[in-house]
């Protein structure tokens, strides 16, 4: 339960040999690199840059992405589920399956079939462009084409708005217009698509009269007759629908590819991985020059890869990392209880070399102060049941394996703090245990909220004096942390007891507090001063207080909210069968959703306890993650050295 002890390392290799150094390194793995820079008077290096190899490996990550997503998307609606099991294999296996499949066929064969699809696609819109053209003339059983062009008479083809049709009849009457008409054929939108007829006598005035009322010549693109012509671009089209889905079987059918293409996604990966790793390095005309950090229990390990691989052709410098270097990567260390909750002090941000690591802090803390805010026994055990269920079914990448694995935490503590409330599913069950009734004793919720409160912040302070004495700094303890203890510990005994003992160590705490709180300032009136500065930071543990509320006020909302549901429920339940079906639904739904809430609240809000209240007590952060030279990816777990 601890950050892992770091060495130093400076290595002088050959530049020749850097394909097999950096091999090696990736399947030891364990190798943080720092990114060297090179000064201004260093002309005789060089910084290695990679960018052509990154470029390719890159163009084909972005192949296998595209080649997997594009067979998920085919497949996801079919009955049959794919095959997304998680698997485990070394770095040395990955490899070696991935640069002996031949994905750039694959690759290939699914661009042309996607390229070709595409063209039928295309082709199969147009048909139907056509096809919806042509439709309002469907009627006309003749070839109009030839029509057109006549010299006997005049004819066109096109729209008018209905509500200008029958003022167009009704002109061409009065104007005397015998020989010609104006024939309704069809109507869509509001449009009447008609065929216009005169004789050439009076084709130009009959063309003023259509113009007039806002005629749009549409010209009929079939070379026979219509129906006959739509007839053929339906049965086209149907010709077109059964080439692309011969193509879409085919592309659904290469999911038989997925679970080597997952090993090809994670291989590319990891080779970007190793590449991008060599950009950290400074080079001369022959060496590298490398400069990094590897765990202290693995640098016996780190020297024998070297020689296996290098022989006597480099040279090594390894020392114990400085606890102030702030360049030293973090890696967390904790047993198998307690490690689900790094991913909690990560968010915030990893500890630095020289602080300790407060995972086994945060454990016991964020679990009883989201047990507490859920605080029923019913979403604890369905909690529980789901993601035991899910942890046995599936194998999950390690990241949401870690993720799923607090939470089971947090649905035992929400177990036990149900058991202690009385209370399943808000109480839709009677049951013969709970001493607190959370719809009633509301004073009581407040009190123990106050006490956690109390509990944990005085906690976070006592591993302030402990991180004071670990660093040979005894007086800190003393003046930084007791001296608090007496001021705000004395505070509330007055306030409780009204004790002038409780007041005498209240005001013993606050004078030391003035007195050597800014003890490193050299003049007395500059450390008075500061010290004044930090005893008005007593103002701020109030707020830390009154911020435990939210213990009371999550399980109380939560709860109030469950109640509401079953009251709903009961009056629906009263009203024969088609309620009690209905109750039923409203219950499952209205719970489950209910369920996610308080779980989504006791999360972040005990985030922020973790936060804001706690660590502002003893916790700085701002470490660097140790970069590792292997990465998982969502299907494939890289099993690292050491690892079963």
């Amino acid at each position: 339960m601890a950050i892992v002890k770091m060495d130093k390392f400076n290595l002088l290799a050959f530049d020749s040999d850097r394909e097999n150094l950096l091999n090696i390194l990736q399947d030891f793995n364990y190798v943080h690199f720092n990114d060297l820079v090179l000064e201004n008077d260093e002309d005789y290096l060089t910084e290695i840059r990679a960018t052509k190899e990154l470029a390719q490996i890159d163009e084909s990550i972005n192949k296998v992405d595209y080649v997997i997503k594009l067979i998920e998307d085919y497949n996801k609606n079919l009955p049959e589920e794919l095959n997304t099991e998680t698997s485990e294999m070394s770095i040395e296996e990955v490899n070696k399956k991935g640069s002996n499949f031949g994905f750039d066929l694959i690759y290939e064969k699914l661009r042309d079939l996607v390229t070709s699809r595409e063209k039928l696609v295309n082709a199969k819109e147009n048909l139907s462009s056509r096809v919806n053209d042509l439709s309002p003339w469907k009627d006309i059983d003749i070839n109009i084409n030839k029509l057109y062009n006549s010299d006997r008479f005049f004819l066109e083809t096109g729209t008018i708005s209905s509500r200008f049709y029958q003022s167009l009849q009704e002109a061409l009457v009065e104007r005397g217009l015998d020989g010609s008409l104006v024939y309704k054929i069809s109507e869509r939108d509001g449009n009447y698509y008609v065929v216009a007829v005169s004789t050439l006598a009076c084709k130009e005035e009959f063309e003023d009269v259509l113009r007039e009322y806002g005629f749009s010549k549409v010209k009929i693109g079939a070379d026979d007759n219509i129906a006959t012509y739509l007839t053929s671009l339906n049965e086209q089209k149907d010709e077109k629908n059964t080439e692309i889905e011969k193509i879409d079987e085919q592309i659904r059918g290469m999911a038989k590819y997925l679970p080597d293409l997952y090993v090809y996604q994670s291989y590319v990966r990891n080779q970007r991985k190793k590449e991008e790793s060599s950009e950290n390095f400074l080079k001369t005309r022959q060496m590298n020059i490398i400069e990094g950090y590897v765990p202290s229990d693995m640098t016996s390990a780190f020297k024998a890869d070297l020689d296996k691989t290098l022989g006597e052709k480099y040279i090594l410098d390894v020392k114990e990392a400085e606890k102030e270097d702030p360049n030293v990567p973090i890696i967390l260390k904790n047993n198998k209880l307690i490690e689900p909750y790094e991913g909690v002090v990560e968010t915030y941000s990893l500890p630095k070399y020289s602080e300790l690591d407060p995972t086994a802090i945060v454990a016991p803390f964020y679990t009883i102060f989201t047990g507490f805010m859920i605080g029923d026994l019913g979403y604890g055990l369905l909690g529980v049941i789901a993601i035991l269920l899910a942890l046995k079914l599936k194998k999950f990448p390690k990241s949401t394996e870690q993720t799923l694995k607090l939470f089971l935490r947090i649905s035992i503590s929400t177990c036990v703090f149900g058991f202690l409330f009385g209370s399943v599913f808000g109480g839709i069950i009677d049951v013969p245990f709970g001493w607190i009734d959370t719809t009633k004793d509301i004073n009581t919720l407040i009190v123990m909220s106050l006490i956690i409160g109390g509990i944990s912040l005085f906690f976070a302070l006592g591993v302030k004096g402990y991180m004071a004495i670990r660093d040979g700094h005894p007086d800190g303890l003393f003046f930084d942390v007791i001296s608090w203890y007496m001021a705000v510990g004395g505070a509330i005994a007055l306030a409780l007891t009204k004790s002038p003992i409780a007041k005498y160590v209240m005001i013993a705490g606050m004078v030391i507090i003035v007195l050597f709180a800014g003890r490193a300032i050299k003049s007395w009136g500059g450390r008075i001063a500061s010290g004044a500065y930090e005893l008005y930071g007593i103002t701020s543990w109030i707020g830390d207080f009154v911020s435990f509320l939210r213990l009371m006020a999550l399980v109380l909302s939560g709860g109030f909210v469950a109640y509401s549901v079953n009251l709903i429920v009961k009056m629906m339940a009263g009203s024969g069968i088609g309620g009690l079906i209905g109750g039923i639904i409203v219950f499952v739904v209205f719970q489950l959703f209910n369920m996610f809430l308080s779980y989504l609240s006791a999360y972040v809000h005990s985030l922020r306890l973790i936060y804001v209240e706690m660590f502002n007590k003893f916790y700085e952060g701002g470490g660097i993650k140790f970069r590792e030279m292997v990465e998982d990816t969502k299907f494939i777990n890289i099993i690292r050295k050491g690892e079963k």
